[in-house]
């Protein structure tokens, strides 16, 4: 189906794929066209509105049609052999964090990569954000209300057209982006460095598996290991039951609260529902807490223990 394009001043119209049937069909038109690059980007849910992270919309541009494709209803196999198809060149910017959430959530590897990023940086531009990069090079000033659409809910619908609006743009302007910078890196004899740093990106696994960085900022590891251990432990039940009930952790128990109580600046006993959970939830949420807090397993305080921060080395010379 087609809708006409919300863009400002754009005439252009845009597509809305929902069904495996129009995602082959638009896959059959970029062979008959012979279109062997395309600008990509997508928009995902991380913990603000559900809990976990998911993939809520792709966006493509070819240079000549923009396309926005629903992969809660479109099947993962046709989407995944569309992302690893490496005969397909797919210029992105600041491909990273869309990589790992790929890999995390639906194990696609995304190739064919022509990440701006590097380029970016090895032009060392001031300030790096896309909509900065675009009204720098390109004379393109930020949509109206993009900060809105930073903390939008991508799995509702449908979509808001302001919200449609913020998502193209992340794609449309791509293209000539790509040229430009290429000019600036071809003056500055950049090029080649470019075509090494951009190759490094692909090479690079996704980070999966790694810490939430709550348990690995600095504060945490001045804890005591004993209080490490009961953060740890605190953030594990926070999680279970954020999962259960489908809510962002912070709305259940916030990280900063879960510091507070291993700081002893705050007492379970004394803490009360916010509007993410149920009383009943909460209350069950809680015991769970004290019954951690209160257990045998958590290494005991010993007065020679003292946090080690990694990068630093403990009293043996080791680093942790």
């Amino acid at each position: 189906m087609k809708e006409t394009s919300p863009l400002q001043n754009d005439t252009r119209e845009y597509r809305y794929i929902d069904s495996d049937p129009l995602f082959a069909s638009y896959r059959d038109s970029l062979a008959q066209r012979r279109v062997g690059i395309v600008a990509l980007d997508l928009e995902a849910e991380f913990n603000l509105h559900v809990y976990g992270e998911h993939f809520c919309l792709l966006q493509i541009f070819d240079g000549h049609e923009a396309v926005l494709v629903d992969p809660r209803r479109v099947s993962m196999d046709p989407l995944r052999a569309f992302l690893e198809d490496r005969d397909l060149l797919k210029i992105t910017y600041d491909s990273a964090s869309d990589r790992a959430l790929l890999f995390r959530t639906q194990n696609i590897r995304m190739r064919g990569l022509l990440d701006l990023r590097p380029a970016v940086e090895l032009l060392e531009f001031e300030k790096r954000g896309l909509s900065a990069v675009l009204e720098a090079t390109l004379g393109i000033a930020p949509v109206g209300g993009k900060k809105k659409y930073q903390q939008y809910n991508w799995m509702r619908r449908p979509l808001d057209p302001g919200a449609i609006v913020y998502a193209l743009e992340d794609v449309l302007h791509l293209f000539e982006l790509q040229k430009h910078l290429f000019a600036l890196l071809q003056e500055k004899g950049l090029l080649e460095r470019y075509i090494l740093e951009n190759l490094k990106v692909q090479d690079l696994d996704p980070q999966v598996g790694r810490r939430p960085g709550f348990l690995r900022t600095r504060r945490f590891y001045s804890l005591s290991s004993r209080k490490q251990a009961l953060l740890e432990a605190l953030y594990q039940v926070r999680e279970g039951y954020a999962q259960g009930e489908n809510v962002p952790p912070d709305r259940v128990l916030p990280n900063r609260t879960l510091l507070d109580i291993v700081d002893e600046k705050v007492r379970l006993e004394d803490l009360r529902p916010g509007r993410g959970i149920t009383r009943g939830v909460f209350s069950s949420m809680i015991s769970e807490m004290i019954q951690a807090r209160d257990g045998e397993a958590l290494p005991r305080e010993t007065s020679s223990s003292r946090p080690v921060i990694p990068g630093q080395k403990d009293s043996a010379g080791v680093s942790p």
